[in-house]
């Protein structure tokens, strides 16, 4: 017969997070953001029909994220 020798709680499983969730996020973020902004530079951009129109869209994508970690921060300051 073979023992149970688990150690942890299914409580314990519950409450813990996997940080690697978090920075394939961030890293993502970036790179999707990144080549907004490459686009941005570039004479004749991928993303867009126009430079001023690649240039609108990596403006619109740094304000959602202002936007994102302004909210972030109300919702630490929140009751």
């Amino acid at each position: 017969m073979a023992a149970n020798t688990s150690t942890e709680t299914p409580a314990a499983k519950a409450e813990s997070f996997d940080r690697k969730d978090l920075t394939r996020t961030f890293a993502r973020l970036k790179h999707e953001v990144g080549g907004l902004v490459d686009d941005a530079n570039r004479l004749r951009p991928f993303y867009a029909r126009s430079k001023e129109e690649a240039i609108a869209k990596r403006d619109a994508a740094l304000k959602v994220l202002s936007e994102l970690a302004d909210r972030i921060d109300a919702l630490k300051k929140q009751d």
